[in-house]
């Protein structure tokens, strides 16, 4: 997973208050299911997501690798028709500067170093989140670029006569 991907998705979700608000609907069912008290699942970083499909939402989690969620969680979210898939990944994390061996040869940038983490992507049947007026993508990525272009729901009509 690559460091701008994951900082593009979270400019995108606070962008736009409806991915916003599908993060929120997610949480709020996973909580509700009883999936935060399974050790490390509360630890998670949403890197990809929320992808609003016609009947699924999708998100992404980042774990450190250490800290992977315990699998009796995934299990749960199974129990309710949820779908769930680990990977193991890692993503590249700028080196903290100690010595100038730490920085890339002839500039003044630090070095990367791969960071391994647990990737969890969870697919929720959208009919468990409270919210059911939920948008496909394509719906969200209009309503973003109208917003982009100035256009909003509220038009002005105007006439000259």
């Amino acid at each position: 997973m690559e460091t701008q991907e994951i900082l593009d998705n979270h400019y995108a979700v606070h962008k736009n208050t409806s991915l916003l608000d599908i993060l929120l609907e997610f949480e709020k069912s996973m909580d509700e299911m009883g999936i935060y008290t399974y050790k490390n699942w509360l630890e998670g970083e949403v890197v990809a997501g929320p992808e609003v499909g016609r009947y699924w939402v999708d998100i992404t989690l980042m774990y450190p690798r250490e800290q992977m969620p315990d699998p009796a969680g995934g299990q749960r979210l199974m129990g309710y028709d949820c779908k769930v898939y680990y990977k193991k990944d890692y993503y590249m994390a700028p080196r903290r500067v100690k010595t100038p061996g730490d920085f890339k040869p002839g500039t003044k940038k630090p070095q990367a170093d791969e960071v391994p983490v647990w990737l969890v992507t969870i697919k929720m049947p959208k009919r468990l989140l409270d919210n059911f007026d939920l948008e496909t993508d394509a719906e969200v990525e209009a309503k973003v670029k109208a917003e982009d272009e100035g256009i909003t729901d509220e038009t002005t009509v105007t006439s000259d006569e």
